[in-house]
């Protein structure tokens, strides 16, 4: 299935619409080119909206009726074109009818089926020249149909100024026929041929700007797709801490489009003025470049150490609409002014960010221990100033219960601690050692007494052993 482009999508739509290109007499004046700010609008789809843009080509006197001084008005006559004998021919939309007046071969018809001139936006620059037929066909004549053969004219007439005149008589210049013939239509619906008239022309801009360009974000829209831009790994090989950077570079295809149409030509060059800065393209074309940008990372880094990098970012598809002033140049040095609405779309690279990872030694890749410190800050207010203290907390861990030691049987427990028990635990003390004190003295005086009757004993066996002894001897 072949694939339908763009153009052929417009074509079709334009036909569906009832739209038909206007043409224009080129530069070289050997042939036509496409006007983009003209417009034949087919007749079914009229209505009265669409005489705002209509092209004017005479004004026509009526009665006031709402005016009961029987004063007159004029109201316009538009540029309209018709199909007789298979061929275009520029004509006439007169008030209050719904017809195309046309002449061909001095005979004048009405057709309900027409065309009507629309200046796109009120974007074109139209005047009418005049000409004879000695003269060349002007740059930027307005062609009825859809060659060099015959353009829009009219010629202007002696109004008398009653009910249903014309100021101008509008038909065609035929350039071929006798070196140059113009054929309008009067009031009464006569042709009138005559050699000199004046003919419809468009003068193009030479180029465009954009200011005071407003967007709306509100209504923005963007698509973003994360990419990896780059890696990089920093080392510090120096001595001591040294601060280490490097460049990543990465490339994108960048794109904007400011949009097409509005009147505008396809492919004229444009200048955007904005708040940072300008930017230059073709109206109606995408600017593709590819970007090439980089971006510094630097860290400090302990000696001996490094760290990996990678650069992320977002490849973002954006479409902003957006307001401003377009101005176009002309050749003369003439300006034109208006207000544009349109989206730019935008593909670029944003939100690009530095991921860093974990700090490893050189020597044997191990991560680098990190220390954690606990910071508390702490506030203090008064009416009159507001003081901030930092202070580092280290963590304090409870002591420890000093063991006791018991003397005696370790299994007794210590009794509630009270001042009650306190006098009595004194009490007991002292009536204990009060009684140590009475045992103590009545060993010692038991310990004497052992020792006196130990000495009488002896001294009953020595006197016992002495008599045994005086006995044998005598």
């Amino acid at each position: 299935m072949e694939r339908i482009t763009l153009p052929l999508i417009l074509t079709l739509l334009a036909f569906v619409r009832g739209e038909t290109s206007v043409y224009i007499l080129s530069a070289n004046l050997g042939q036509v080119v496409t006007s983009s700010t003209l417009q034949w609008v087919s007749s079914s789809n009229f209505n009265e909206s669409m005489l705002s843009n209509a092209v004017t080509a005479a004004f026509q006197t009526e009665d006031d009726v709402d005016n009961t001084d029987g004063q007159l008005t004029t109201k316009p006559v538009y540029v309209c074109r018709a199909k007789t004998n298979f061929l275009w021919v520029a004509g006439q939309l007169r008030p209050k009818q719904r017809a195309c007046i046309v002449s061909m071969y001095k005979v004048v018809t009405h057709h309900e089926n027409f065309e009507l001139l629309i200046n796109i936006e009120n974007s074109a620059r139209l005047s009418w020249l005049f000409k004879d037929k000695y003269m060349a066909s002007p740059q930027g004549s307005v062609s009825s149909g859809e060659d060099s053969k015959s353009f829009v004219a009219r010629r202007e007439a002696k109004s008398h100024n009653k009910p249903g005149s014309l100021n101008y008589y509008v038909g065609v210049f035929n350039p071929t026929d006798n070196l140059g013939v113009y054929e309008v239509v009067d009031q009464n619906d006569e042709e009138i041929k005559a050699e000199d008239g004046q003919i419809l022309v468009e003068t193009e801009p030479i180029s465009y700007e954009m200011r005071s360009v407003r967007f709306d974000r509100i209504r923005a829209r963007y698509n973003k797709k994360r990419r990896v831009l780059g890696h990089a790994v920093l080392k510090n090989t120096e001595s001591g801490v040294q601060r280490v950077d490097t460049v990543i570079t990465y490339n994108y295809t960048y794109s904007i489009y400011w949009g097409k149409g509005h009147g505008l030509l396809t492919g004229l060059n444009f200048t955007v003025y904005m708040k940072n800065g300008t930017k230059t393209g073709n109206w109606a074309l995408p600017k593709s470049q590819n970007m090439v940008e980089t971006q510094t990372i630097e860290k400090i880094l302990d000696e001996g150490t490094a760290v990996n990098v990678t650069l992320y970012g977002n490849y973002t598809e954006s479409d902003v609409p957006y307001t401003t002033t377009v101005v176009a140049l002309f050749k003369d040095k003439d300006q034109m002014s208006r207000l544009l609405s349109d989206s730019k779309r935008e593909n670029l690279i944003t939100d690009v960010i530095i991921d860093f990872g974990p700090v490893y030694f050189l020597h044997n890749n191990s991560h680098v221990p990190t220390t954690t410190t606990t910071t508390t800050t702490t506030t203090t207010t008064t009416s009159a100033t507001t003081s901030k203290r930092k202070s580092t907390t280290h963590k304090v861990l409870p002591l420890d219960i000093p063991h006791v030691v018991q003397v005696g049987n370790s299994e007794k427990q210590p009794d509630d601690v009270s001042p009650m028990n306190i006098h009595e635990h004194s009490s007991m003390m002292s009536d204990a050692s009060n009684a140590e004190g009475d045992v103590a003295s009545r060993t010692k005086k038991v310990s004497k007494d052992s020792n006196s009757s130990g000495r009488v004993v002896g001294d009953f066996l020595v006197l016992g052993l002495l008599a045994i002894v005086a006995r044998r001897v005598t």
